[in-house]
């Protein structure tokens, strides 16, 4: 549902977190290093989680982007607000309607990876250009593979499916002008193109409106969501394009798993298989109703009541097995969590309309709670027997520590809101609004609980002047402009403020293994608000009798009082404190022509976005790292750069010769004194003779130049033909797949360019030689590996149809930290491949 949005709206950013269900949106970029997800308010109801709804249940989406415009949402608004509307019932008939499709998905890319004769030949170099001993059993195996010329088994193939997907969703609305309704049933099931991994979901929804009186109507909404997904272990994949060729699925000689000859990667199809015991059951519950009364002429009072139930488990079964003595699990594991969350929100508010000739006034004032509170509790239990109908806690057939482990956590956190807004218009030439919130929320203490929140808008409709009554060409020309202040509750953690402690340490008394707990980080009492404060202009316009249209608009976000780990502390976690700044400058341009020549009806339209991320401030601080590799971060958040930079050593070619490779020195020792010819060479950028983790420099980052998008829309009778173009550009992605498949041990398995390696006989390459034990780390990170993320994508009657780029991954659309951090923006790791999808559905009215 929020991928539909992809490239549909300027200022917009929806990425894929990989080719599983579900998406990431962020509106005018990412404005702060914590939680930068929009708010969702569906049919008035405020929340961050939409799974309650299936795609055929939306009427309408809106997305609001200006301070001015969010400000009435208050702290929840602080990144950006969609509106939806979902279907509701008309007076009239019953009328039935059925959306149905069937789709094939295939992953639309395989990596191209080195046989099983290929893969041999490259090890058996790499042993023999360091003159390395190697073990008898792979040489003779090595040897075969080769003289033999075998392919050997394609992993890929052994894991990835063509995978069917189905939906089918039936509704009926209708109803009296006193009482109109509506009933959706909708039914998805999908299956991943990873073996074992899909996601079946039912939804029901119920909504309902009532006329009680002239003066007074009301309506509810009730929907529920049963879901049952495999989840995915994206180590399968992994394993999946590194272990090697020569290796078998199955072993023929046992009919078991087999074990990989050559590294120590598990068996992928061992590791997927493992996967079908892997179950994530939910259930949700939506529930929403309003009244209108409207008391007096002109104004209206307004109650609105919502809840969220969720509740779930999750449980996941790894048998005990022997492969080898390197590849077995002693004991078989059980995995059980059970969770749940609720939420809830009362809005009150005071709405007074009224027009004085030429003049219009409109007054709303509100009050707003909200609160939420989870729960979950999780066990694993060892030595658990592998009969489906024990797969039971109380099954654990050890004892003690090494029976089960238990965790569990909780938290709550709850929102008061006081609001006002004044709009006032003139002759329909002019509009101001101004809009004040007053927020308080749980995750801070009294004295910095309370925020206030102020903006102000205005437009300026220049097309009803008399002097523009002259130019027909003309059918619209607004100026708009607006300032505004939001609050940023979610940036900040429940108990923020205070010392949290952690269990699951143990420690030994007396001789005996005892379970405690010690602090996890610091408090900071002072902890407030962080605060985004947005300066908007822009311009509407509509020409040739609104057949063209233009939007336009400049904005500058800026983020202050941005939460992060104290820069200066000693001793445990560094408490969090309001130290940081961010900024967002952007231009957004949106252009549509519509016509139509006899029968035949077309549209054309594009987007364009660009956006300058900056971090204006860490508090003093270092910069900040991201995940690590060999001891070194691969990202880098420093102030006067875009966030999550990617920081590595740069490299200069290969030394192709050995006046090459004894020239490279400072007038000193050797800078790279392990480097043989036919190794990278890496820079010495800080000058000191010698390449360490002070030559590691800027190398991009995975913030894009500017984003486009491209539609066409032809209708000529019942034959409709939609073309939508959708595309990045200037994004640099950090491909760790790449960097392990480029290896130069000769272990893991490679892609096909390794072929074209360094040798006496071929040193005209960009790639090094094979070296089993790499002394001069040529596979250490560094600009070898950060790869261009551009792609432009097709959608006809199919997803991901074509797609065009010069990315070496599975896709170039990586999400919003596949770590789970927001540091490590635009990082690889092979993860879950998209899908091309090609749909066949049927509409039914009646």
């Amino acid at each position: 549902m929020v991928q539909a949005l992809q490239g549909r709206v300027a200022g917009v950013d929806v990425t894929a977190q990989s080719g599983k269900p579900g998406a990431g949106m962020r509106i005018r970029g990412v404005g702060t290093i914590n939680n930068s997800d929009p708010l969702y308010v569906v049919d008035g109801f405020q929340t961050g989680d939409i799974g309650f709804l299936a795609p055929t249940d939306i009427e309408s989406m809106e997305i609001l982007k200006d301070a001015s415009a969010t400000a009435i949402y208050g702290s929840r608004g602080a990144n950006g607000v969609v509106l939806i509307t979902t279907k509701r019932g008309k007076a009239g008939e019953p009328k039935f309607s059925l959306q149905t499709y069937v789709a094939s998905q295939q992953a639309w890319r395989h990596l191209s990876l080195l046989n099983a004769t290929q893969y041999a030949t490259l090890t058996l170099e790499a042993y023999d250009n360091d003159g390395a001993v190697i073990d008898k059993e792979v040489s003779t195996i090595a040897g075969f593979v080769k003289a033999g010329n075998y392919r050997g088994t394609d992993w890929q193939k052994e894991l990835l499916q063509s995978a069917p997907m189905q939906q089918y969703s039936l509704n009926m609305m209708g109803g009296t002008e006193t009482n109109r309704y509506s009933l959706t049933g909708t039914y998805i099931d999908q299956e991943g193109i990873v073996l074992n991994s899909g996601l079946k979901k039912a939804f029901v929804r119920f909504n309902g409106d009532l006329k009680i009186s002239n003066w007074l109507k009301g309506g509810f909404s009730l929907s529920y969501v049963n879901s049952r997904s495999t989840f995915f272990d994206a180590g399968s994949l992994q394993s999946a394009i590194a272990v090697d060729p020569v290796t078998p699925a199955i072993d023929p000689v046992t009919g078991t798993w087999a074990r990989s000859y050559f590294p120590d990667n598990q068996n992928p199809a061992q590791l997927v298989d493992e996967v079908k015991n892997n179950v994530n059951r939910n259930n949700l519950i939506n529930a929403n109703a309003y009244l209108d009364a409207e008391v007096l002429k002109g104004l209206t009072l307004r109650t609105q009541f919502g809840s969220n139930l969720s509740f779930g488990n999750t449980k996941s079964y790894y048998p005990k097995f022997f492969i080898s003595t390197k590849e077995n699990r002693e004991q078989s594991n059980l995995n059980e969590s059970r969770g749940q969350g609720t939420s809830w929100m009362w809005t009150n508010t005071a709405t007074y309309q009224r027009d004085f000739g030429k003049h219009s006034v409109t007054g709303l004032l509100g009050y707003e709670i909200q609160n939420g509170a989870s729960s979950n509790i999780s066990i694993s239990a060892y030595n658990v027997p592998v009969d489906t109908d024990l797969w039971y806690v109380s099954s654990a057939q050890g004892t003690g520590i090494n029976a089960a482990r238990v965790n569990s956590s909780q938290g709550s956190g709850s929102l008061m809101s006081y609001f006002g807004r004044v709009n006032y218009g003139f002759d329909r030439r002019y509009l101001l609004t101004a809009t004040l919130r007053y927020d308080g929320s749980s995750k801070f203490l009294p004295a910095s609980r309370w925020g206030v929140f102020p903006s102000f808008a205005g437009s300026w409709n220049i097309s009803e002047e008399a002097f523009m009554k002259a130019l027909p060409v003309v059918n619209q020309l607004k100026l708009r402009a607006g300032w505004g202040q939001v609050g940023n509750q979610n940036a900040a953690g429940d108990y923020g403020y205070v010392t949290r402690v952690i269990g699951g340490n143990l420690y030994v008394f007396n001789g005996q293994v005892v379970e405690g707990f010690s602090p996890k980080d610091g408090s900071n009492p002072e902890l407030q608000w962080e605060t985004t404060t947005q300066t908007n202009v822009g311009l509407d316009a509509a020409f040739l009798s609104n057949r063209l249209s233009l939007n336009a608009d400049f904005f500058i976000k800026k983020t202050t009082d941005m939460i992060l780990r104290a820069p200066v502390h000693a001793g445990y976690g560094a408490p969090n404190v309001n130290a940081g700044s961010m900024e967002n400058k952007g231009v957004e341009l949106s252009l549509n022509y519509r016509d139509q020549v006899g029968g035949l009806r077309y549209g054309l339209g594009a987007i364009f976005t660009k956006i300058n991320n900056r971090v204006t401030s860490l508090g003093g601080g270092a910069p900040l790292n991201g995940t690590e590799q060999r001891g070194a971060s691969l990202t880098r958040t420093e102030v006067g750069r875009e966030i999550a930079t990617f920081y590595g050593l740069q490299t200069d070619g290969i030394f192709n010769t050995l006046d090459e490779l004894t020239a490279y020195t400072k007038g000193g020792p050797a800078i790279q004194p392990n480097a043989r010819i036919g190794d990278v060479k890496f820079m010495d950028l800080n000058g000191d003779g010698k390449i360490t983790a002070d030559d590691r420099t800027y190398l991009g980052s995975a913030t894009p130049d500017f984003t486009y998008a491209f539609t066409s829309k032809l209708s000529f009778k019942s034959i409709d033909l939609n073309l939508f173009f959708q595309g990045i550009q200037g994004n640099e992605i950090i491909s760790t797949a790449y960097q392990g498949l480029t290896n130069s041990n000769g272990i893991a398995n490679s892609l096909t360019e390794r072929l074209d390696r360094w040798t006496l006989d071929n040193p005209d390459t960009d790639q090094p030689r094979m070296t089993f034990r790499d002394p001069n780390q040529n596979s250490q990170f560094s600009d070898r590996f950060v790869k261009n993320g551009s792609y432009l994508r097709l959608y006809a009657a199919a997803d991901n149809l074509l797609t065009f780029t010069n990315y070496v991954g599975f896709d170039p659309e990586i999400g919003d930290g596949q770590y789970g951090n927001t540091l490590d923006y635009g990082i690889d790791i092979g993860t879950y491949p998209q899908a091309r999808t090609c749909r066949v559905g049927l509409n039914l009215n009646f």
